[in-house]
């Protein structure tokens, strides 16, 4: 009960509210972008519920028949959900229908990473690849593209003009490509920003975490390539994910902050603190009203209310690592499991679950040393680009957090490889760890 949340979600103590500022800077106009005058800042706002309750919810895991630790997903516009396999043997796609039937689809030889996908204006799903991006046909047809002067490719939005939208957190740029596959970018105006989650706003602009400390910031690009940036109170925040949410204002996660944010088109940021101290990562709408997040390191499901109440939901599989969360075509909410293999599904968003808010914490008798040969072997807690590292002194999978230079054999064994890291054939370290160090 000090921490302001009860296990078995029967009550709690009030939080303090959100904590919100006046986030403004001035508007400017990228090199390749068109003109525009700057916007001025969103004034402060004020927020904050109790946290910690919510209603009971259900989760059934479907397993994937084959080994995929699967990434993001998306609702495609042909019913079924779509999601990237991390697994890079072989780089694939894979289709499920909310039945749980799988398909995969492999894509080219050129490995995928853990990067974005998207449902495309064209009926096509689009996903980004080690600097490329790639286009799934409702049957699995795969077209691929290199993106100009092969420069990185993260994640991905379908946004305005019928085009799709994608950062690219080491160039420093926003880019866009058409479904005919022509490409324009516009460069961010903070250097070394990481832009790194990108979704399309209610206002017709693009809106983008800036995961760098050096950034920590919400940008805004309009479509002719005008930004506007918002300072994060919080500082270092590590901004992750964002989506559009069903109350007309963009929702975003801290995971270093450990806290859920929330901007309105004007601004506007307010902060409110995870119940368990959690970090929270991806993050969509619902079509309850609310938000919903992943916390891969508590191994745990968030629900955010528009007026910031957090409740928490412990996932059947232990260490499951979630990784992904979207609005399903049958308006329940998937998320994918990395390391269990799976695809959860959430019903009973409103209540009459079998799950009430309020984590399990793990048993440490059972968190056994995970053994590995290269980095892509560890999937799970670490702030490296990917996940964990293996350690080139044990062979075992520990957090990037801890310095380890990691263990690799190519470039492809990379956790950063889809950001531009290469492996070193004398030391057998990848050229940086940590997202957004240069090699």
């Amino acid at each position: 009960m000090g921490s302001g949340w009860s296990c078995d979600g029967t009550s709690s103590a009030p939080s303090l509210g959100g904590n919100s500022a006046t986030a403004s800077t001035a508007g400017q106009t990228s090199a390749a972008g068109g003109g525009g005058a700057p916007s001025a800042g969103g004034a402060s706002g004020a927020g904050g519920a109790p946290s910690g309750m919510g209603p009971s919810i259900s989760i059934t895991e479907l397993p994937i028949p084959s080994s995929s630790e699967p990434g993001l997903i998306v609702s495609g516009k042909d019913g079924n959900l779509w999601f990237n396999n991390e697994t890079t043997g072989p780089s694939s796609i894979t289709r499920m229908s909310p039945a749980g039937m799988f398909t995969r689809f492999n894509t080219s030889t050129t490995n995928i990473g853990p990067v974005g996908i998207a449902a495309g204006p064209d009926g096509n799903v689009w996903y980004a690849k080690q600097q490329g991006m790639g286009l799934v046909t409702p049957d699995g047809k795969v077209t691929e593209r290199g993106v100009p002067g092969g420069r990185d490719s993260g994640y991905v939005t379908s946004g305005p003009g019928g085009n799709l939208w994608f950062t690219e957190p080491v160039a420093n740029k926003i880019a866009s490509v058409t479904p005919a596959g022509t490409f324009a970018e516009y460069n961010v105006t903070t250097p070394g920003a990481g832009p790194f989650s990108i979704a399309s706003g209610p206002d017709g602009n693009l809106w983008f975490t800036e995961q760098h400390s050096t950034g920590n910031k919400i940008g805004r690009m309009t479509p002719a390539g005008v930004f506007m940036e918002f300072p994060i109170p919080t500082p270092a925040s590590n901004a992750y994910g964002i989506a559009a949410g069903p109350d007309g204002n963009l929702w975003f996660t801290e995971q270093d902050g450990h806290k859920i944010g929330r901007i309105t088109p004007a601004g506007v940021i307010t902060e409110f603190p995870i119940p368990s101290g959690g970090s929270p990562a991806a993050i969509t709408g619902g079509p309850d009203g609310n938000v919903w997040f992943v916390e891969f390191r508590n191994n745990a499901i968030g629900r955010v209310t528009p007026d910031g109440s957090i409740a928490e939901y412990s996932i059947p599989t232990p260490r499951s690592v979630p990784t992904g969360i979207c609005e399903g075509p049958d308006k329940n909410i998937y998320f994918t499991e990395l390391d269990g293999n799976q695809v959860g599904r959430i019903t009973n968003l409103t209540g009459g679950g079998n799950i009430s808010p309020g984590l399990k914490p793990d048993d440490p008798a059972n968190v056994k040393p995970m053994p590995c040969t290269d980095d892509t072997d560890c999937n799970g807690a670490g702030k490296a680009c990917g996940g964990d590292v293996c350690s080139s002194d044990t062979h075992t999978c520990v957090p990037a957090t801890s310095q380890n230079l990691g263990t690799c054999s190519t470039g492809a064994k990379c956790w950063c490889a889809g950001q531009g890291a290469t492996c070193d054939a004398t030391t057998h370290h990848c050229s940086f760890t940590t997202f957004g160090m240069s090699p």
